[in-house]
């Protein structure tokens, strides 16, 4: 369909609204009867077990009019996984991306996580990130009473995006059927690699009077948790070289790194280098949320709402660096145009310790005044804001230090992930954890990025229900985002003032980690390294620049890593819901018109490299400009139709129907001119971003057909088509300076792109199974997405498709409840994925098929108390991330399984 017919017949059916006095707002599910709950009205919170969240998400599914699929709590303060993003995993159209074993960002219909809105009660949320996608890491499960996710969007839900928003819904108390009630528990978390054990706790209360006019709500929720993953990562990714490449010269001969045993080659891709690394997070969490309700008239309720999340993680990066920048290459091995084996004689081997910060605090205050004016007519004010603070800059170091006149190998023939490698000393035994002959070489010392985000937002919106078929919506909004990004960085040269690795580091610095890296894997590969606090090792760096009179001191404030994007929008829109029948049979109508109109304002500062000259000791020599201020206007406005239908076939049997303009706006790291700049040999790269960028607009249609064969039970099928314009893609292309070519990656508006797939969805409590069976459920869901997306990565001479798009994923889920136990086996697969566009050295990451197995167990003690014992990662999956293709690693990470075990309590 095409966007004129979209628009005409949205238009056509929203008529009737252009004359209506009256501004709408509702941004729940629109549903086919005047008098329907919304989900806020329908909670099921405060009643228990799988079955109940199950038919509370069926309920809202069945009753609107767009297509919005939801998960419920089944207790209170309690959603069926420990994570809200792997909660949502468990819909149709909807899989996860995991970080280090969590999951952390939602995908939905192949749309990665900035092409999704998510809110909280309809408003936008603050997120730490570069962006807008939203980590739902900050966001403690607890403090949720659900979420919707709205795949087919109305007029009046707040959140522009392609994929779908995602609303999180949070605890009312004048919704609840019982005046008091209360729920909380306490538990510990093992991780198997850190084999900590992690403390949590939660509770949940919600009161309100007799007469429900007078309610408050608090939710609270703390974690400690400390987990390890191990990683075998290319860290500088892998790069293509010529045996008459600048890189092998010494001296200033030519080749003169080369051994004379090696044959002369062409363009062979071989790892820049090789990092194993020992990954620990320290995250300490507490949540808290509440809410106010108040009716000083029948007419008019008054709700506060306040979200406070505050997430303090340190992440500790230990591990080695074979950086084959020096010593000579004596052997090599090479199949097609890949190096498959390689020894180098006289090389080093360094080591990095990176240590981050992540302290998030993410606040939410929101306030809604929602007056029945007359019998017909309601009116609805709500103002809200929110910030995301995230500090770092100030506490991240990365250091690292050196062996020199290594011998070192790899061989990937194996076929593993992990590729086979070794180094040792001529001159001592267990080179990797012996602390002889260590010098300092290359250190950024407080450089890193605080980010802010603020958004505000005002809303007027109304809705006019006189008897009769037809509901009509209107409404007007503001909306404000700042995104705030301030970086610190160590001027050019500093960091680097000992890469000439001339300074022997004092022996007792280091010990050793006894950690054994990898232990499930069986590959001959070097498993222990040393350890040390990087905070002593610097000190000892400024002591001894201070001897040698060079400059080493810690970072300050980088204009040209730093950026304000300011972005306003002004929004309408008119909306009416049509009730009739077309042969005896109940058909909704939901049809409408938003206008969105944005000016954003997006302000930096710039510099370029004037020289870049390799000083024959394994680093480039960069200079660079002074910085000049730069600042980018832009603005533009959409027309977004949306039409729904709803036909009720039979009372069991649903079919749907959708057509609508989406867009997704550039995400806000891509519109500021901050600009980044690598100077490591083999990784030359300088990335900034284009605040010329125009949004992600597409035009789609869907259909499909529900079954909902029982109380609890439902099979779902539904069809969907996204014609996308103009996608935002990645650019790089080669800039040489002096004797350094820079990969240069800006992202640009690339061609358009059709996605296309389908989802099935079934639900059951097999309750008609004779005693003791009746008490077995199941959930499964299917999604296939593709696109005709072949864009073209001139860097790695491949195409490839849209970012985070999975062919196949699906979920398996199986259960049972009764005679106060509960149980539940859940597994959980998706296709692989292409995670970055342009990553390491500009070549396309893919994330690799995944698949993991989770269980759970609960027994009702008594009516007020419930132990519990749940196990997540059973099968000890591990997370691959390749670089073009399977044989070329990117990263390979083991998380190992995670256990947790507690006790809950309600009243």
């Amino acid at each position: 369909m095409s966007r004129k017919l979209v628009l005409l017949a949205a238009t056509a059916l929203s008529a009737a609204a252009i004359v209506a006095p009256a501004f709408a707002q509702d941004a729940a599910p629109q549903t086919d009867a005047p008098a329907a709950a919304s989900p806020d009205e329908s909670q099921v919170v405060i009643v228990r077990g799988i079955r109940r969240s199950m038919k509370a998400a069926i309920d809202i599914k069945k009753a609107a009019i767009n297509t919005v699929d939801s998960i419920a709590a089944e207790d209170l303060g309690k959603l069926p996984d420990q994570n809200v993003a792997e909660s949502l995993q468990r819909i149709p159209g909807v899989t996860i991306e995991r970080n280090r074993g969590e999951g952390r960002y939602v995908s939905v219909r192949g749309f990665g996580p900035k092409f999704n809105a998510v809110t909280v009660n309809g408003r936008t949320l603050a997120t730490d990130n570069n962006g807008r996608e939203f980590s739902f890491d900050v966001l403690p499960s607890e403090l949720i009473a659900g979420a919707d996710v709205y795949k087919s969007p109305q007029a009046n839900i707040n959140g522009a995006s392609i994929g779908a928003t995602v609303d999180v819904r949070t605890l009312r108390p004048l919704d609840q059927s019982k005046s008091f009630t209360a729920a909380g528990s306490i538990g510990s978390q093992w991780a198997e690699l850190a084999d900590t054990q992690n403390p949590e706790a939660s509770g949940v209360m919600s009161w309100r009077n007799d007469a429900r006019t007078f309610g408050v709500a608090l939710s609270a929720s703390y974690m400690d948790q400390e987990v390890r993953d191990d990683e075998f990562t290319i860290g500088a990714g892998h790069v293509y070289r010529s045996s008459t490449d600048s890189y092998y010269n010494a001296g200033g001969v030519a080749g003169a790194r080369i051994g004379p045993d090696v044959a002369p080659f062409t363009h062979i891709s071989m790892p820049s280098n090789l990092s194993p690394f020992f990954f620990v997070r320290k995250k300490k969490m507490t949540g808290l949320n509440g809410s106010l309700q108040w009716k000083p008239a029948e007419n008019l309720t008054l709700t506060l709402d306040t979200l406070y999340s505050k997430a303090d993680i340190t992440e500790d990066q230990t591990g080695l660096a074979y950086d084959f920048s020096g010593g000579t290459l004596v052997e090599q091995v090479v199949q097609g145009n890949e190096a498959v084996y390689q020894r180098y004689t006289g090389g080093t081997v360094d080591q990095i310790l990176q240590h981050d910060t992540r302290d998030v605090t993410t606040t939410m205050v929101g306030f809604n005044a929602a007056w029945k004016a007359t019998d017909t007519l309601t009116l609805s004010f709500d103002a809200s804001t929110s910030k995301a603070q995230r500090r770092g800059k100030e506490d991240s170091d990365f250091t690292t230090i050196r062996r020199k006149n290594m011998d070192l190998w790899f061989d990937r023939r194996s076929g593993s992930p992990i590729y086979d490698y070794g180094f040792s000393s001529p001159n001592y035994d267990n080179a990797s954890t012996n602390p002889q002959g260590i010098t300092a070489h290359y250190y950024i010392w407080g450089g890193g990025s605080d980010i802010d985000d603020k958004t505000n937002e005002f809303k007027l919106d109304a809705k006019w229900a006189p008897e009769g078929a037809v509901t009509l919506y209107a409404g007007l909004a503001s909306e404000q985002r700042t995104k705030t990004i301030t970086t610190n960085s160590m001027p050019f040269g500093q960091q680097c003032a000992y890469c000439g690795s001339d300074r022997v580091l004092p022996e007792s610095l280091f010990s050793n980690t006894n950690m054994n890296f990898f232990s499930s894997h069986s590959g001959n590969i070097i498993r222990d390294w040393v350890a040390y606090d990087p905070i002593a090792l610097i000190n000892q760096v400024k002591q001894f620049a201070d001897a040698d009179g060079k400059a080493f001191a810690p970072g300050v404030f980088d204009p040209s890593g730093s950026s304000v994007v300011d972005e306003k929008v002004t929004i309408g829109y008119l909306m009416s819901d049509i009730r009739t029948e077309i042969g005896g049979m109940p058909l909704s109508i939901n049809a409408g018109v938003r206008v969105e109109d944005t000016n954003y304002t997006s302000s930096g500062a710039s510099r370029t490299v004037l020289s870049a000259v390799p000083n024959g000791a394994g680093q480039n020599i960069i200079t660079v400009s002074d910085v000049v201020p730069v600042s980018f206007d832009g603005h533009y406005t959409d027309i977004l139709p949306s039409l729904n239908a709803k036909l009720n076939l039979t009372d069991e049997l649903i079919a749907r129907f959708s057509a609508s303009r989406v867009l997704t706006r550039p995400t806000l790291s891509d519109l500021s001119p901050k600009q980044s700049i690598q100077t490591n040999p083999g990784n030359e790269t300088i990335k900034r971003g284009n605040p010329d960028l125009q949004p992600f607009r597409a035009s789609q249609i869907e259909g499909g057909l529900e079954w909902y064969f029982d109380r609890t039970s439902l099979l779902s099928f539904n069809a969907f088509y996204k014609n996308i314009d103009s996608f935002v893609t990645l650019t790089t292309t080669p800039q040489k300076v002096d004797q350094v070519t820079f990969q240069v990656t800006v992202p640009t508006n690339g061609n358009g792109a059709v996605v296309k797939g389908f989802e099935l969805g079934y639900r059951q409590v097999f309750s008609d199974l004779p005693s003791p069976f009746d008490g077995l459920g199941a959930q499964v869901s299917y999604t296939y997405a593709e696109s005709d997306a072949n864009y073209v990565n001139a860097v790695a001479n491949v195409s490839y498709g849209l970012e985070g798009l999975s062919k196949d994923s699906y979920t398996l889920v199986g259960f049972y409840e009764k005679y106060g136990f509960q149980a539940r086996l859940a597994y959980t697969w998706r296709d692989k994925f292409l995670q970055v566009a342009s990553g390491r050295n500009g070549e396309p990451e893919y994330f690799d098929a995944y698949g993991q197995l989770d269980a759970g167990v609960s027994y009702d003690i008594n009516d007020h108390f419930t132990v519990y014992l749940d196990g997540l990662n059973l099968t000890d999956e591990n997370e691959f991330i390749y670089s073009v293709t399977p044989d070329r690693t990117k990263e390979y990470r083991t998380t190992g399984k995670r256990i947790s075990a507690g006790i809950r309590f309600r009243y």
